[in-house]
């Protein structure tokens, strides 16, 4: 590593306490995704307050710039933070220094460790430029420091209410906060809060309502597209605001898309948010009524009237209404085994009715192999996989009365009584620390054990309690399914009530081999296979 060094050592008069000695210095740097916003925090800023007050300190003789860009304040685990910790524990730094202390970190009980006790017991010289602190000027820290520590604590905790707080904000007054423009819009340059019509995009998605309202149907749009637009991610990764794994495998226009899309009303002008809500890290939908709707925020793309329009012929095909029993009773069921999308349904003749995949004819001769299956020979594989789970199931049915609440297992009991029994050790540590129970170096490595204990007892706590809770609902599903299982014999007739309510979906394969993927188990159901077509 080469050593770098703004200046060297001279024997002009320097301040009382560092006449007698050089430094070797850390500069260690800080941002975070927050402070990029902030005006001085900005990495250059850091560096040149660091350098100007080497330069005015020439017994400071900086080693290296540590630089953590974009890392949250709260944890230490930082790549730089811990580097520097490692050049000074091999004797290579005696010093560090920073443009304040929130810049070290916002936790307070593990910024007083550092202060406190690491750097003390390592004989490193800690410097905050703009908190007047050096730890070699008794003048400096005490009371104040550990103040100011939890002054830097609550301000990161602040920060994050304050950055929701805005966000609801823009979100109630009409502004754009997403990160990515819905697909026909782009960011103003001038405000990012503002959508301003694609050039490119913009045309595409008025053309889609165009042909919607004068009676093109999903397919006629589908291929509409596929021979003259680029698929969003595609378009979005060609503009540069999606990364090349986003795009890749988006070849196609699907009719997923262009729904989507045609019920979109912010094509109309009005700004649509607040569709969904994150909290403890798992984001949840919101009700169609709590979204935040604001009217006229910016061009719309289509007249209120199209949208009307498109709505009243596209809505109820949009919408998972049960099927005609009489029609189709495959309904949204029956995928391609090779590609994976949606297999169509056409009639060859008055009696027969065959179902094929039609992404060699959509798209391209290589997406797909020649796929296709009578309707009466997939009904008849499909009743006797039927049979065969009712057989299986409605023997070892249990059902809901009698299991009663969803319990925990003796093992998730154990993995929240242990976590809870070593987050309480965690929390007396520091307090040992201070009353001299352990030492610096004891107190680091326990740290370092309770930390990584707590998080694989919290990540097992998370499988346990999601196993207990699919399993809970798996057994609803067994005994919702075996009344209607209970029912199904060689001679019974498919519904498409029978189908929606017992299968997820079902996969066709090009030697006719069928696997059914049931509603009510994990397990797969393979039938079929070289029936004659």
């Amino acid at each position: 590593m080469a050593r770098k060094s703004r200046k060297q050592p001279e024997t002009a008069p320097i301040e009382a306490h560092s006449a007698t000695r050089a430094y070797n210095v850390g500069a260690y740097i800080r941002l975070s995704v927050v402070d990029k916003k902030q005006k001085g925090d900005s990495i250059e800023n850091q560096q040149a307050i660091i350098a100007a007050y080497c330069e005015g300190h020439p017994e400071l003789v900086i080693y290296e710039f540590y630089i953590d860009n974009g890392v949250s304040g709260q944890t230490f685990e930082r790549p730089a933070f811990q580097k520097m910790l490692t050049d000074m524990d091999n004797g290579i730094l005696d010093c560090c220094i920073a443009k304040d202390l929130s810049r070290y970190g916002r936790s307070a009980i593990d910024m007083g460790y550092y202060v406190e006790k690491y750097f003390t017991v390592r004989k490193i010289r800690c410097i905050a430029i703009n908190d007047n602190y050096d730890s070699v000027d008794e003048r400096s820290g005490g009371v104040m420091i550990s103040l100011k520590n939890l002054v830097n604590e609550s301000y990161a905790l602040e920060i994050g209410r304050k950055v929701h707080a805005t966000k609801q904000m823009l979100i109630i007054n009409g502004c754009f906060v997403g990160s990515r423009p819905p697909y026909g819009y782009m960011k103003s340059n001038e405000n990012k809060h503002k959508l301003i019509p694609d050039p490119i995009a913009g045309p595409i998605v008025t053309r889609i309502f165009e042909m919607a309202a004068n009676g093109d149907g999903v397919r006629a749009i589908h291929d509409w597209l596929n021979n003259n637009a680029l698929t969003p991610a595609k378009h979005f990764y060609s503009i540069g605001v999606a990364s090349e794994k986003l795009a890749a495998g988006h070849k196609h226009w699907n009719d997923a898309i262009i729904y989507k899309i045609l019920k979109n009303r912010i094509y109309t002008g009005d700004m649509i948010q607040g569709k969904s809500r994150t909290q403890n890290f798992n984001v949840k939908r919101v009700d169609n009524s709590d979204w935040i709707i604001t009217q006229n925020t910016h061009e719309g793309l289509v007249s209120r009237e199209v949208f009307d329009e498109v709505q009243k012929l596209f809505g109820r095909q949009s919408k998972r209404a049960k099927p005609d029993p009489a029609d189709n009773v495959f309904l949204r069921k029956i995928f391609c085994g090779h590609c994976g999308h949606t297999m169509y349904r056409e009639k060859t003749s008055k009696i027969s009715i065959n179902y094929r995949c039609d992404t060699r004819k959509r798209y391209d001769k290589s997406d797909c192999v020649i796929n296709r299956i009578k309707e009466a020979a997939l009904k008849g594989i499909i009743l006797e996989g039927l049979c065969k789970m009712a057989k299986a199931y409605c023997k070892n049915s249990v059902t809901a009365h009698k299991m009663g609440p969803m319990k925990e297992t003796p093992e998730l009991s154990s993995v929240r009584v242990e976590l809870s029994r070593v987050t309480g050790f965690q929390k007396g540590l520091y307090e040992s620390l201070v009353n001299g129970d352990i030492t610096p170096k004891e107190y680091a490595d326990m740290k370092y054990c309770y930390e990584a204990r707590i998080t694989d007892l919290t990540r097992r706590e998370k499988i346990l309690t999601e196993t207990v809770r699919d399993h809970h609902l798996m057994q609803i599903a067994i005994d919702k399914a075996s009344g209607r299982l209970s029912e199904i014999n060689t001679n019974t007739e498919l519904t498409a009530l029978i189908v929606d309510e017992l299968i997820k979906k079902i996969l066709v394969f090009e030697d006719k081999r069928v696997e059914v993927h049931f509603k009510f188990t994990d397990e797969i159901w393979t039938g079929g296979g070289m029936a004659d077509d």
